[in-house]
């Protein structure tokens, strides 16, 4: 079974395809390499052949032109280990002369069959019409070139036999590797599927596409285990925090549809009622927020805004509130800061801040609301001199619901930093807590505006 995967497998094909190719491109280089060999051969076999001929000429007109059959018969002599061949008949086709019978004269470059030496042989040979009339043709046996194209073959033969050897143990090796891998991605991804989120996929540190795709995916299931424990945990929160108000309120409408009320205690019922279910429709609508902005995407809202005037007009609208409460609310903005963002994001993400510093501020405390460029960043700060947040509380409140034991007095549903939290997130932003000393200062450091 796991054979026929194999043999399934993409990576299995493309590396047999990939084998294909080697093996045509092996082929293809046997075939250039013969037709040139056989060229530089032929070339070169023709070479031999002028030059013989021009030797016997310059032998006969030094000794003589009636001493040319016997300069012809001492050259057949010598060169009788390669095969020369040599015929000179008189204008009227007999032979004078040579090795081989006498022939239909052929002028210029040629090929021949002859036998020679008791055997047929295939002959490169040239044919010259001399100045007395007679025909001379000078050749050469072509076994060297056979030769050297049987050993051409053989050679490829060899090769391509080694190609395709290591072509199919290639496509082997790699097949069965990718497979590998890819079945321990397949047995991560069945893990998580039967609900096991905590299985990773296996990183080797070879940095190659597979351990990419790894950390790619590693990265991914993180998130979505994130998601999936702050999802349970909003909905535990959930659970606890809204199902004592409507409690409450179903409580309070019971008593009173079983008692007899006067028509003022039934307004005063109802008008208490409805602000119950305002407070819980206001908590409702800031999770629908917050699920919103976490689901990710592009802000279709983003340009560059005036972070300057932003920030001095969420200061001035909230100045009537923070004097009725005792507080001292002031600005330290930069003049011109401008950054990329949504701005009805960036709008929410302050007025959240400085309502929660205003909530639970004590009065006699003050406020502050600060913008300045630090490098290439942008940094939004609100700071206080409240009761502030210990340090190990800090990740805990940007969780949905979450409140310290000192707030759940105070009116609020606990979401306000959790939707600050996400807001910072969809514009790539660094959200930190730290200690005002006293008190509490969030920040938020964004990218500056190009």
């Amino acid at each position: 079974m796991r054979r026929n995967k194999l043999f399934r497998s993409s990576s299995f094909r493309l590396a047999l395809l990939y084998a294909a190719m080697l093996t045509a491109s092996v082929l293809i280089l046997f075939g250039v390499t013969t037709w040139f060999a056989r060229d530089y051969a032929a070339r070169d076999e023709n070479n031999e052949i002028d030059v013989e001929y021009a030797s016997i000429l310059d032998e006969a007109r030094s000794q003589g032109v009636a001493k040319l059959p016997a300069i012809i018969d001492s050259h057949m002599r010598l060169r009788k280990d390669v095969r020369g061949v040599y015929l000179l008949q008189d204008a009227q086709g007999r032979r004078i002369t040579g090795n081989i019978a006498a022939t239909d004269p052929i002028l210029g470059p040629t090929t021949l069959e002859r036998p020679l030496d008791g055997q047929r042989l295939q002959i490169r040979a040239h044919g010259y019409r001399l100045q007395n009339g007679d025909y001379f043709l000078v050749g050469q046996d072509t076994a060297t070139l056979r030769e050297m194209n049987a050993l051409i073959l053989r050679t490829f033969a060899v090769e391509i036999v080694i190609t395709l050897l290591l072509a199919g143990v290639g496509t082997a090796i790699v097949g069965t590797t990718v497979l590998k891998r890819v079945d321990t991605v397949n047995r991560t991804a069945r893990a998580i599927m039967a609900g096991d989120l905590s299985q990773r996929v296996p990183v080797r540190g070879t940095q190659d596409e597979f351990d990419g795709l790894a950390e790619a995916m590693n990265a991914m299931l993180d998130r979505i285990e994130d998601l999936m424990r702050s999802m349970r945990q909003v909905s535990n929160d959930i659970a606890h925090d809204l199902r004592t108000p409507l409690t409450r309120l179903r409580q309070r409408l019971e008593y009173a549809r079983r008692h007899d009320r006067t028509e003022a205690e039934l307004h005063d019922v109802l008008g208490h009622s409805i602000r119950q279910v305002d407070a819980i429709l206001e908590t409702f609508g800031a999770l629908l927020r917050i699920a919103q902005i976490e689901a990710g995407g592009r802000i279709t809202g983003k340009r560059i805004i005036n972070v300057s005037e932003l920030l001095s007009g969420i200061v001035e609208d909230f100045s009537p509130a923070a004097e009725d409460r005792g507080l001292q609310l002031h600005a330290e903005i930069g003049p011109e800061l401008r950054v990329s963002a949504d701005p009805e994001l960036l709008t929410q993400m302050v007025v959240n801040l400085v309502d929660n510093a205003i909530r639970y501020c004590q009065p006699g405390a003050k406020i502050r609301v600060l913008a300045t460029a630090a490098g290439d960043h942008l940094e939004v700060a609100v700071c206080d001199t409240g009761p502030g947040i210990p340090a190990q509380e800090r990740e805990n409140v940007l969780r949905p619901f979450y409140r310290l034991e000192s707030s759940r007095t105070t009116e609020g549903s606990g979401l306000g930093l959790s939707l600050v939290a996400a807001i910072a997130r969809r514009h790539e932003a660094k959200l930190s807590l730290a200690d005002n000393d006293p008190g509490l200062r969030v920040s938020v450091l964004f990218p500056m505006a190009a």
